[in-house]
């Protein structure tokens, strides 16, 4: 097998016996970011000219919270805030300035991920081919055209992870540094970033079991940038009262969160169907990468002791992965929560590729000198396959229908008889302008101006974006029928507990049911779904005569045994 063998922590590399034959031209350090470059620039361009989709619920209501910058938020840091913010500053208020930094958060964390992989695998095609992995991935691919938090999240750690690598495996004390303020600026969008901590201690106890003093200057300093980037998201909650905790209590149904518990009280509940959907999310977010990078864990680990690099990327993956897959043993764990995982998994899957695939080239060429009738050497077509070639070839497929065939979706949405779960990336444009014609109509009735209040904080978010003016938008969530708080709670300006300036006035409400909205109205009228409108449950309502809401809101329905 030509693929270079070697120790990924510095160790002699041998030389291969014949030029590779697969893909030589990937070993260049320029392919690489011609790579990453050219799908950076059609990712803005189709941004820019080409998108069909709307706002999603999170991207709108992200854009809310650049509206009105602060510290942090109820739910997360203020990183995804000023990430948007800074976006509209350069492009408005529009889609592509909401979205403007996902395509670059995806760009930097293929950079970050190729240039871990150039220095801990000895093959120096795998840089390309982990780059190709990043933006190959289903969910990956998702994250670099939709502005929410998890895309920012995933290069931060992939910049953490580089940096970990160089200040354990290279001793190199500038490592720190990159690693406490990756760490520091991951965290500010999403609160997982934490659980890299525990992974680069283990890497750091596996790797380099003896530390030298000067190194601990670095290392200080890694410290103290990762508590200046976290200091905003400890302030503001002080201030709250803590409100993040409460948020992150809940999603567990643990006592003390903002939700009804579900755990602790009166004995523990359990459903396989959330640890199996958990798995099954997973293996639909990677696709065919996923096996690729356990087949490199799982086959060294019989053979060989693990080399430095190898250890220092599984280990870094390791607590984020565990400890969701532990979660779903709790709690209904969203798939995406655990993707950081994968990061530094890439860096093995293309090693995988890259000697799976000379491996399959050595064969091919093989099977071919073989004198005519040739036997059947696949499983699926006559000439051999190896497992990884399969699996790559599917991951390459997958890669590009995903690619291609998310750009034709709201077209085969058309098409009669077939449906397409679309409502949540297409259709707030149309909603809104049924909004504005409600609004207009009740204006006429009522002589008084209209407010528009949703029942879920997405519409709402979603209504202050594509209605004329981007005007207020209220959310009635913590108050109907013991819903969760919202960031809407937290503003003066939208909080329906206080004084607005409301009452009295007539309103377009979005979601909920009728009886519900006749306990805070003089007059309620049922409209239907809106137009545009795909999600079922969230019909709209003509309301007059806002009385407000009762204190602490309306109470929850008598559940039925």
């Amino acid at each position: 097998m030509a693929e270079v063998r070697a120790s990924m922590g510095g160790g002699t590399v041998a030389s291969p016996p014949f030029p590779p034959s697969f893909a030589p031209w990937s070993a260049t350090w320029r392919a690489t970011l011609a790579l990453i470059a050219g799908v950076l620039v059609m990712r803005l361009a189709y941004l820019a000219w080409l998108c069909p989709f709307t706002l999603i619920e999170d991207e709108a209501h992200y854009w809310e919270w650049s509206r009105r910058l602060a510290m942090s938020y109820y739910t997360k840091g203020p990183g995804i805030a000023w990430a948007i913010a800074a976006g509209t500053r350069l492009l408005g208020d529009t889609e592509v300035g909401v979205r403007l930094l996902a395509p670059v958060s995806s760009a930097i964390g293929a950079l970050c991920v190729a240039t871990l992989t150039r220095e801990t695998i000895a093959d120096r095609r795998a840089a390309f081919f982990a780059a190709l992995c990043w933006l190959l991935a289903p969910m990956f691919q998702v994250l670099g055209l939709l502005m929410t938090i998890d895309g920012p999240y995933a290069a931060c750690w992939a910049l953490g992870a580089w940096g970990a690598w160089r200040a354990i495996g290279r001793e190199r004390a500038w490592g720190w540094l990159v690693l406490g303020a990756a760490l520091g600026v991951g965290t500010l969008f999403k609160y997982t970033t934490l659980l890299m901590i525990p992974g680069v201690i283990a890497a750091a106890w596996l790797v380099r079991p003896r530390w030298r003093t000067r190194e601990f200057a670095g290392l200080l300093g890694g410290v103290v940038l990762f508590a200046l980037g976290v200091l905003p998201i400890i302030l503001w909650n002080q201030r709250e009262g803590w409100p993040t905790v409460r948020h992150l209590l809940g999603h567990l149904g643990v006592s003390g969160g903002d939700t009804r518990a579900t755990q602790g009280e009166g004995g523990w509940r359990y459903s396989p169907l959330w640890t199996l959907s958990f798995l099954g999310t997973q293996i639909a977010m990677m696709g065919p990468l996923l096996i690729l990078a356990v087949m490199e864990i799982w086959g060294p680990c019989r053979r060989r002791a693990r080399a430095a690099g190898e250890r220092v990327l599984i280990a870094i993956a390791a607590p984020v992965l565990v400890f969701y897959l532990a979660v779903s043993f709790v709690a209904a764990p969203e798939g995406n929560w655990a993707l950081a995982g994968y990061v530094t998994l890439f860096p093995l899957a293309a090693r995988r590729v890259v000697g799976g695939m000379e491996d399959w080239n050595a064969k091919l060429r093989a099977w071919r000198e073989l004198p005519a009738p040739r036997p059947r050497a696949g499983f699926f077509v006559r000439r051999p396959e190896t497992p990884t070639q399969v699996l790559w070839y599917a991951a390459v497929v997958i890669g590009l229908a995903t690619l291609l065939g998310a750009p034709a979706l709201p077209l085969l949405a058309r098409v009669p008889g077939l449906r397409l779960p679309l409502h949540r990336f297409t259709g707030a444009d149309t909603m809104a302008r049924h909004v504005e014609h409600l609004e207009f109509e009740l204006a006429k009735r009522t002589r008084q101006a209209p407010f528009v209040v949703a029942l879920h904080y997405g519409r709402a978010s979603q209504m202050a974006f594509y209605l004329p003016g981007r005007p207020t938008v209220y959310c009635a969530s913590s108050l109907m029928l013991g819903g969760r708080a919202t960031q809407y709670d937290f503003w003066e300006d939208t909080d329906l507990r206080r004084d607005l300036g409301l009452l009295g006035r007539p309103a377009v409400a979005l979601g909920g049911e009728l009886g519900e909205w006749q306990r805070v109205f003089e007059r309620v009228e049922l409209v239907g779904t809106l137009r545009g409108d795909g999600k079922k449950g969230r019909p709209a309502f003509l309301c007059e005569g806002f009385r407000g809401f009762p204190p602490g809101g309306l109470p929850p329905r008598p559940e039925s045994n």
